[in-house]
């Protein structure tokens, strides 16, 4: 508490010195009002104390960018998926839905990755960024659109919101989110 009352004093002088010496206060009568009046002496207008700031070091920019570690997998590998509960936005006549879950297996190519879970197809998605890739389009089964973005957030576990827009009920935004754990290589 003491701290807090230093620091609200330095506050104060620092804000007195920033004021104009015609701004100073005048000192307030020590009694009581009465009925005659007093004269009372008030204070004369003082300098403000100065402050000095010291320089600070000059802070130079950097253009060199901080190396992300790549957790993406190097081989085609099995990871095991969950999906959290559907959140809907929107005008959503057909009720919450439940997208595919479960086994999925990752396969890298270039600069994408193929995710293949229990649909038809797989879906190709490109990399955005280090850990990062994404497909938006028509879903596998061709009963709407999605975009899902994946990312891994270590070797072992990766996460992926997935939104979904129905050709049943175009006016309701359908989003899961996914996690999932490594599971093993598969050669």
């Amino acid at each position: 508490m003491k701290r807090s009352l230093l620091k609200i004093a330095a506050a104060v002088l620092l804000l007195a010195a920033c004021g104009s010496p015609a701004a100073a206060p005048t000192a307030l009568p020590t009694t009581a009002p009465t009925a005659t009046p007093i004269a009372t002496a008030t204070a004369q207008p003082t300098a403000a104390p100065t402050i000095t700031m010291a320089p600070t070091a000059e802070v130079t920019p950097t253009t060199a960018q901080v190396e992300q570690k790549n957790f993406a997998p190097k081989v085609r590998s099995v990871w095991n998926t969950a999906v959290g509960l559907d959140e809907m936005k929107g005008t959503c006549a057909k009720g919450s839905m439940l997208p595919v879950y479960g086994l999925v297996q990752i396969t890298p190519d270039g600069e994408t990755i193929n995710w293949k879970s229990q649909e038809p197809a797989p879906y190709v998605m490109t990399r955005l960024q280090v850990n990062q890739y994404q497909y938006a389009g028509p879903t596998a089964l061709k009963d709407g659109v999605v975009t899902m973005t994946l990312k891994f957030v270590s070797e072992q576990a990766l996460e992926m919101p997935r939104e979904f827009v129905s050709q049943a009920d175009p006016a309701c935004l359908h989003t899961h989110v996914y996690t999932g754990t490594f599971q093993w290589e598969k050669p």
